[in-house]
């Protein structure tokens, strides 16, 4: 921007319209104040937190653009009023200032200000609170909050830093994006900075290899976590133990067997007959009656069958469903007609390491790997072939898979890593 070609622009729009015997440096200056004071407006009752933000509101941006410029405008218009050489000027300034205003490197050695802590937060992986970031870090001075576009609310969880808080929000969305981000303020503050100590505070593991080379440069850095820290790669015997046992289940219950259809008994032993035989409850124990002597449910082709005591239950059943009952011991109606109970349906993959070890592989498999949790389970469920989303085979296997690795399931749902 050329400010003497602005100045004649402003000096030819203001004749052609006849303002220029209101153009005193009085009135200029005024008017400036006025202009000043709108800007000053738009700012008016909001919060540090919320004037920095105004940058992310496109209609906010465009308001203070016009309230800037006519401040601008003013001051040139004022400046070529009083024959000011405004590009002089603010060197002449600049140059008073920096005398007045040395760096901290001149300054006498009690008058140099204490080593600065800086916090930098990657608010995408943790959202600690200020009095969680004091209690990691007692020494802080400066904390640095890296949020993605549509991340809000960071004020009332700030409160008690003020000033020495600021909000670096990403320029737009992308894989690593804020890594990179905050990774080049740790060079922009060391500029300014160079005594600066940086702790960053993440779960996120990848930022090592860029701690260790400033680490070598001679930077103070540190990560510390917050919250739940991811578990190492490698896992003790132990840990995968404990994977196996999480996902070991109670054997299904056994079917009761169904009585032959044949009247004929063959001969057991007394172990076997003592374990497969149905005793009537004593309360209704019923002595045997001539008409239940002479039941028809009798075989009487059968020398085993009669050895026994066969009954039929009052109402009339198929002859195919006599209960054998040992030798002297009471029958009833209700024992006799006591049908047996179903055991549960078994799910194609009985064996949990062979339906483990076949998830596995299919995922490994798929082109489209699931990018959701919600997915990841929808495809767990279908592999398995289970009849419900909530069968507790497929938590096991999905928690087998991210202890042994082969998954990363981020809290928020987005799953960063398949087999």
């Amino acid at each position: 921007m050329d400010l003497k070609v602005l100045q004649k622009k402003l000096r030819d729009f203001a004749a052609e319209r006849h303002w220029g015997q209101f153009h005193t440096p009085k009135n200029l200056s005024v008017a400036l104040m006025v202009e000043a004071a709108e800007l000053a407006e738009l700012f008016q009752w909001k919060t540090p937190d919320e004037s920095r933000a105004a940058r992310m509101e496109p209609e906010m941006r465009v308001r203070i653009g016009e309230e800037a410029a006519d401040v601008l405008l003013y001051l040139l218009q004022l400046a070529d009023q009083t024959g000011v050489d405004l590009e002089q000027a603010v060197e002449d300034k600049l140059s008073k200032n920096a005398t007045k205003h040395p760096v901290p490197d001149v300054l006498a050695p009690e008058e140099r200000k204490a080593p600065q802590t800086h916090v930098l937060v990657d608010w995408e992986n943790v959202q600690p609170k200020d009095v969680d970031i004091r209690a990691l870090v007692p020494d802080v001075t400066h904390v640095w909050i890296f949020h993605g576009p549509n991340q809000r609310r960071f004020a009332e969880k700030q409160q008690s830093f003020g000033d020495a808080l600021t909000l670096i929000p990403i320029s737009r969305s992308g894989k690593n994006a804020l890594d990179f981000h905050l990774s080049h303020y740790v060079g922009y503050i060391s500029s300014r900075n160079p005594n600066a100590r940086f702790v960053l505070i993440a779960n996120d593991q990848g930022y090592g290899p860029m701690l260790e080379h400033a680490k070598e440069l001679g930077f103070v850095v540190s990560q510390v976590g917050f919250g739940t820290v991811p578990e190492p790669a490698k896992k003790s015997a132990a840990k995968k133990a404990a994977a196996k046992n999480l996902f070991a289940k109670k054997a299904p219950a056994k079917k009761k067997a169904l009585p032959k259809k044949s009247a004929q008994v063959p001969q057991k032993s007394s172990t076997d007959s003592a374990s497969k035989v149905t005793r009537a409850p004593a309360a209704k124990k019923v002595a045997p009656s001539k008409k239940t002597a002479t039941a028809k449910s009798v075989a009487p082709t059968s020398v085993a069958a009669r050895s026994s005591n066969v009954t039929k239950p009052a109402k009339k059943a198929p002859p195919a469903k006599a209960t054998v009952v040992k030798p002297g011991a009471a029958t009833t109606a209700a024992v006799a007609a006591e049908k047996p109970i179903a055991g549960p349906r078994k799910t194609p993959f009985q064996d949990e390491e062979k339906a483990y070890t076949h998830v596995l592989a299919s995922l490994r498999k798929s082109k489209n790997k699931p990018a959701r949790k919600a997915r990841l389970y929808g495809a767990v469920k279908s592999i398995l072939g289970a009849e419900k989303p909530d069968d507790p085979a497929i938590e096991r296997v999905v928690q087998r898979l991210t202890l042994e690795g082969h998954l990363d399931i981020d809290a928020n749902g987005p799953v960063k890593k398949t087999p």
